[in-house]
């Protein structure tokens, strides 16, 4: 008896374990995606902000929209992204 508890109680450890390693990498994982999503938000807005108006008002985008982007918590590109489609969205006839 006491040998089956010995060897549920290492079996439950190493499964914990398991999890626990499971947890670290995936904490990691989401980390380190973040730190390149932030690294690629500061290259797009290093690159906008060297474009002239003309440039932006090409993309659909204005230099405020830049300073907005840069100065939010939020994804850079998700933001730029949504202003460009409410400035075409504001564009278009009515009814259509």
């Amino acid at each position: 008896m006491t040998t089956l508890l010995k060897q549920h109680s290492a079996a439950h450890a190493g499964d914990f374990a398991g999890r626990l390693v499971r947890f670290a990498r995936r904490l990691l994982a989401n980390a380190a995606a973040g730190l390149s999503r932030q690294a690629i938000n500061r290259r797009v807005l290093r690159k906008l902000s060297a474009m002239s108006d003309r440039e932006l008002k090409d993309i659909g985008l204005i230099r405020q929209d830049v300073a907005d982007a840069g100065a939010g918590e939020t994804d850079a590109s998700q933001f730029l992204l949504s202003r460009r489609a409410e400035r075409r969205e504001a564009r278009r006839p009515p009814g259509r």
